[in-house]
């Protein structure tokens, strides 16, 4: 069997030893979270055992790398520990969680809602579209090692699900699935149903505290953006339910409809986190007027800036300089 093969097979093996020591684990009184972990800890450990006691991935190429070839069997042993904890949490529960799905009815009211108000979008421009695509393939190539990190990181912590879908509203309020990575413990709403996060939420998760701060939870919308779902740059999609209790009072938040969602918007730049529902709308509708692609790439900058250098400053007092906007 060729060095290639050896090395997925050792992935494979120690994947299924780390589900079948799951399954022994079950006949303990060890909490299901814990048991993962133990699974994954105690195949791993096994892996680890088994690569000093001889070459477990077998002769590397002649000619190759060997500081390279040693690694690879530690990372398979690594992966297949990891892999195997995903796949005893998926043997039992989703690894999505779609936590409170609107009702049907209450999709149909906000869908009917945004087409007595703004009637039916016209199309997106075929220059965003374009833009949107090749940019969201390109960076899921490019985050993909990060994907992996994050999963590893919020699974280890409070195993279950890894991505969390939150039911929104998208272009002509229609419902789609917005996709994040969890922040918060699994079920988080339970007991009190869909409502807004707070800054320092005590559901919040070590690393989902880090995750937000960074937006790093937000890569998966890569997906709803390769799916024409959501635009790098737009208003930001808010929860369906919130965004029918917004139209009772205020139908005209239907116009931040117009247009795709979107990673970045001009509210969440200049405005706050939590800010009213009718400052994002004026907010939204500024951009609406003015959408364009030099527009579109001044958020994404400036975006950037409040992620990575704004929000970590002592003084940061949640707006930017307005001499930047």
């Amino acid at each position: 069997m060729s060095y290639p093969l050896n090395i997925l097979s050792l992935m494979l093996v120690q994947c299924l030893l780390c589900v079948g020591v799951d399954r022994i684990l079950g006949w303990t009184p060890l909490p299901t979270r814990w048991r993962y972990r133990a699974a994954v800890l105690l195949s791993g450990c096994a892996g680890l055992a088994y690569m000093a006691a001889g070459q477990p991935g077998g002769q590397p190429p002649a000619g190759n790398n060997t500081g390279l070839h040693s690694l690879l069997p530690l990372l398979a042993v690594l992966c297949g520990a990891f892999s195997g904890g995903l796949l005893a949490t998926a043997l039992r529960e989703p690894l999505w969680e779609n936590n409170a799905p609107p009702e049907d009815t209450l999709q149909a009211a906000v869908l009917g809602t945004h087409q007595e108000i703004i009637g039916i979008p016209g199309r997106t421009p075929v220059a965003k579209t374009i833009f949107d695509r090749m940019l969201a393939f390109l960076g899921l190539l490019l985050s993909a090692p990060i994907w992996l990190g994050i999963a590893l990181l919020v699974w280890f912590e409070d195993p279950g699900p890894i991505l969390f879908i939150k039911n929104s509203v998208g272009k002509g309020g229609k419902n789609f699935h917005q996709l994040k990575f969890r922040t918060m413990v699994c079920e988080a709403e339970r007991d009190t149903g869909p409502i807004l996060a707070q800054e320092n939420d005590e559901r919040l998760l070590m690393i989902g505290r880090v995750l937000r701060k960074t937006a790093l939870d937000e890569l998966p919308q890569l997906i709803n953006i390769l799916l024409g779902e959501m635009s790098f740059v737009g208003p930001r999609p808010q929860r369906t339910i919130l965004v029918y209790e917004y139209l009772q009072n205020m139908p005209e938040y239907a116009e931040r409809h117009r247009i795709q969602p979107g990673l970045a918007g001009l509210a969440q730049v200049a405005g706050d986190y939590y800010i009213t529902p009718r400052q994002k709308l004026r907010l939204d509708r500024l951009y609406i007027q003015h959408a364009g692609l030099g527009f579109d790439l001044k958020l994404l900058l400036l975006a950037f800036l409040l992620t990575f250098y704004y929000r970590w400053k002592k003084d940061w007092n949640g707006r930017l300089p307005r001499s930047l906007l």
